[in-house]
């Protein structure tokens, strides 16, 4: 019974994946999922693409963890930024340093 199943589901698998957009064109839309809503259509295709691939499960898995990471570096930045200011001193010893370069 379980061998029956198991061709079962090889099958399914097969028959999905030779409906559904192949990785070269499904992988932009892994992208393009990380940065706006995607329609419920592109989530179900998504999905089982996804069911069907194990390579795309890994390439997802890595633009996430991508994201996530450049996502923190912007935080961070942007909190560097906020508490690094210049006081009015050191932007008028700057602003004569230029002019007398020019």
């Amino acid at each position: 019974m379980k061998e029956l199943l198991g061709k079962v589901k090889m099958q399914f698998i097969f028959f999905l994946a030779r409906r559904l957009p192949d990785c070269k064109h499904i992988t932009p839309l892994f992208s393009e999922s990380l940065d706006r809503k995607t329609t419920l259509r592109e989530k179900i295709v998504m999905r089982l693409h996804l069911f069907t691939c194990g390579a795309c499960v890994n390439y997802l898995s890595n633009l996430k963890f991508m994201s996530e990471v450049f996502q923190t570096q912007e935080e961070n930045l942007e909190r560097e930024k906020l508490s690094v200011s210049l006081s009015p001193e050191a932007r008028d010893r700057l602003k004569k340093a230029l002019k007398s370069q020019s």
